[in-house]
């Protein structure tokens, strides 16, 4: 468990409080001072039972520094129930969180798998850009068939244009005609043209 140095409200300045418990550093969340937020966060890896004040403290917490430090202590428990919980923040009008949740969501490579037909059949488009942001960087041997399902069938040109942007680094010459087809299928969108075109000779060798 982390150390946090402290502060007494009222008290004389020399006195702290060091090496806290659980339950101190989980009140502590909430604590006005940013930097004592930051600490009690990193400082509850591996206590279980602070889960759910963590993923409250994910839709409270106002600095994003200290927002990141909260999630990579929560995305340490890959389970479906906490990715789910950070999957509602793909959703959110917050550009900042949308952002923190998918990267924090893509350091779990257990539980993710299971909720991607959901998150790449959702109705907002924009949250279907998000799954693909978090499939960009998910370490898993799914992720290639996950994107090429994205780009066959997604009906969104940016929703497509994202996932091949994050496919180009897995892309092989058995891909091109994935793309091509998908440029065929958007033929009014010229950024989607441009990325296919882009791509096309680093796959098929030709310039």
């Amino acid at each position: 468990m982390g150390l946090v140095r402290k502060k007494i409200t009222g008290q004389p300045e020399q006195i702290t409080w060091e090496r806290l418990s659980a339950d101190a550093l989980r009140a502590l969340l909430g604590d006005p001072d940013p930097d004592v937020r930051r600490e009690a966060a990193l400082g509850l890896e591996g206590v279980e039972e602070a889960v759910p004040d963590l993923l409250t403290r994910v839709i409270l917490e106002t600095e994003p520094n200290i927002r990141d430090s909260v999630l990579t202590t929560v995305s340490a428990y890959d389970t479906e129930a906490v990715a789910g919980a950070l999957a509602v923040h793909l959703a959110s009008d917050d550009a900042a969180l949308r952002t923190a949740a998918a990267e924090a969501l893509a350091r779990m490579p257990r539980s993710m798998p299971a909720l991607l037909p959901s998150l790449v059949a959702a109705p907002d488009h924009d949250v279907r850009v998000m799954t693909v942001m978090v499939l960009a960087d998910l370490i898993h041997p799914d992720t290639g068939y996950w994107l090429t399902r994205v780009i066959r069938d997604d009906p969104h040109p940016n929703v497509v244009t994202a996932a091949i942007d994050a496919l180009l680094p897995l892309a092989t010459a058995e891909h091109a005609p994935l793309l091509e087809a998908a440029a065929r299928r958007f033929p009014d969108d010229p950024f989607l043209r441009f990325t296919v075109q882009a791509a096309l000779p680093g796959l098929t060798g030709t310039a």
